[in-house]
């Protein structure tokens, strides 16, 4: 039996830019098809894709009868015809907590309330005070039982501050075995799964760094949701709400308004360029970013950047600075690795047992360049921080590898006083060693790991902050940079990404351009961010004979 070719596809589909415009796109439209509609649309546009008024959708809704139209779902109407209730009321909460806030601030407690019914998503700017927001919040829903979910390191914070600010004494959890009993409870992530804890008991659930449970399907998301979907007022707090990629917003825009954002697959369809492959399905992709920032800024999200409400910040700055890396055997055999994958990968069969081998192998090939790198870069990194500190300097640096941040504590020990967080670092401790920077000039240097310390600390005190190495995730590289620019500082700051010559680093870092890109889009509909420095140097690769002599120095 021969199989009839089917005709291709013609189909419109249509998504909301704002309150009165949508945005048309035509796919497979004939000529004439397209002049039709466009002329019942009142549009004179030459392109297949083009915004129109959306009090002419019932025209054009009549001219492409013929065609397949894809609408504006449901959710969205559904949030652009939403009714909300006013019921802030600011002596609710205390005065000396009240008083403190920027008029900025005020405004965000107030939105939470009046905009989104005490179900929302801050994800203000990092540095931009949400954690005085939060209490605020907690403060207007008082008496009531709180529930705060936190990262581990975050507990004590949040301890002293429903202390300072609220008077409660909180119940910091540090066992999964522990009885929530507390007027409020502070708990991590991670414990949240052992502690079971019941639906309906807490009245108010609070998820700092809530990109934490930014997978759908891991036990922290599963013990999460159900818990601030029960809850009457719930905030999620996070700098970086999506740290690369639209999909993550799911679980926390489904978790908020599960009337709203409620079928994965339609979300990732329609925001994630979702398809199924051979693989499985593919959510990694980004569409109509611009529906999805309407959606989240007019249903779930306060959001306010550094750059409209704090004038009087300093600027940031990046600089990107080349290390010459002497040739490395492994790193060299890395890439000779990648690729030889490269150019077998796809030439297998589409979704064959031995390419689902080869792509896992690949992602083995880039892990071990990872790794290797960051062994390569060592000698050139600790060069370059010794001469900073030598110049007098004082500055935070971050690194992913235990490798170069043991080589870095190793290189400034006897000589320079140093502060050093990372994974092993006990959490009590992590906020004594903050305030003690903090406070004494004579520490030159913070040497910090990027997953431990770059959420969550203050240290303004400098305003110099390096890194030695690059990570996958832009939201992570933002987040570690704003430890240092932040209320509170007074000097322009100084980001430094030493990326080393001939490793891995010449494809992540144009990679995390292109994610932050597409995030910036996304969430705050900007496109004036990027990783690439306003300044680039390159430091060649020092001679044996001299590196020697420069060791023989200390």
């Amino acid at each position: 039996m021969r199989f009839r070719k089917q005709p291709p596809k013609r189909n419109v589909q249509l998504s909301l830019v704002d309150e009165s415009t949508l945005r048309v796109k035509l796919h497979k439209v004939s000529n004439d098809d397209c002049k039709t509609i466009k002329k019942a649309c009142h549009v004179n546009d030459k392109r297949k894709t083009f915004d129109m008024p959306l009090v002419d959708l019932r025209a054009l809704k009549d001219v492409a009868k013929d065609l397949t139209l894809e609408d504006v779902p449901t959710h969205v109407w559904n949030v652009k015809h939403r009714q909300c209730t006013k019921q802030f009321d600011a002596s609710k909460i205390p005065s000396k907590l009240w008083t403190t806030l920027f008029p900025y601030q005020k405004e965000g407690v107030t939105m939470a309330f009046d905009r989104y019914d005490g179900r929302v998503l801050l994800a203000d700017d990092m540095g931009l005070g949400k954690t005085r927001q939060a209490l605020s919040f907690i403060g207007h829903c008082l008496p009531a039982r709180v529930l705060v979910i936190c990262p581990s390191y975050l507990r004590y914070h949040w301890t002293h501050a429903l202390k300072e600010w609220l008077d409660i004494d909180g119940q910091l959890v540090k066992k999964g075995k522990e009885t929530l009993e507390g007027e409020a409870c502070i708990v991590s992530y991670d414990m949240l799964n052992a502690l079971k804890v019941p639906t309906g008991v807490f009245d108010v659930v609070i998820c700092d760094e809530s990109h934490y449970v930014k997978s759908r399907k891991t036990k922290r998301t599963k013990a999460v949701t159900p818990l601030v979907r029960s809850a009457n007022f719930a905030m999620l707090i996070t700098g970086t709400p999506a740290l690369n990629r639209p999909i993550e917003l799911f679980a926390q825009l489904n978790m908020l308004r599960p009337s709203y954002v409620k079928n994965y697959t339609s979300y990732a369809k329609r925001y994630c360029n979702g398809k199924s492959t051979p693989f499985g399905y593919d959510d990694r992709g980004s569409s109509l970013g611009h529906e999805l920032n309407w959606v989240l800024r007019h249903g779930f999200m306060v959001r306010r950047l550094k750059r409209d409400v704090l004038t009087q910040l300093p600027p940031k700055t990046r600089h990107t600075v080349w290390l010459e890396i002497k040739a490395d055997i492994e790193v060299e055999s890395g890439f000779r690795k990648w690729k030889k994958l490269n150019e077998t990968l796809y030439k297998l069969p589409s979704g064959s047992e031995q390419q689902r081998l080869q792509m896992f192998e690949r992602q083995q090939v880039i892990s071990e360049l990872f790794v290797n790198t960051s062994s390569a870069k060592c000698d050139a990194i600790v060069r370059w921080i010794l001469d900073a500190l030598e110049q007098g300097r004082s500055f935070i640096f971050f690194a992913y590898h235990q490798v170069v941040l043991n080589a870095v504590e190793e290189a400034v020990s006897g000589l320079y006083e140093y502060m050093r967080i990372d994974g092993s670092t006990p959490a009590h401790k992590r906020q004594e060693y903050v305030e003690t920077f903090q406070r004494d000039d004579k520490i030159r240097i913070a040497i910090l790991s990027i997953m431990a310390a770059g959420t969550g600390v203050t240290l303004t005190r400098v305003s110099e902050c390096v890194f030695g190495e690059l990570y996958w995730v832009p939201g992570v590289m933002i987040q570690a940079e704003d430890r240092i620019h932040r209320i509170s500082q007074t000097e322009r700051c100084d980001i430094y990404y030493l990326l080393g010559t001939e490793t891995l680093d010449t494809y992540v870092h144009p990679a995390l351009c292109k994610k932050l890109s597409t995030l910036d889009s996304l969430v705050d509909n900007r496109t004036d961010r990027t990783f690439e420095g306003k300044t680039t140097t390159t430091v060649p690769r020092e001679e044996e004979s001299l590196l020697k002599v420069i060791s023989g120095l200390f």
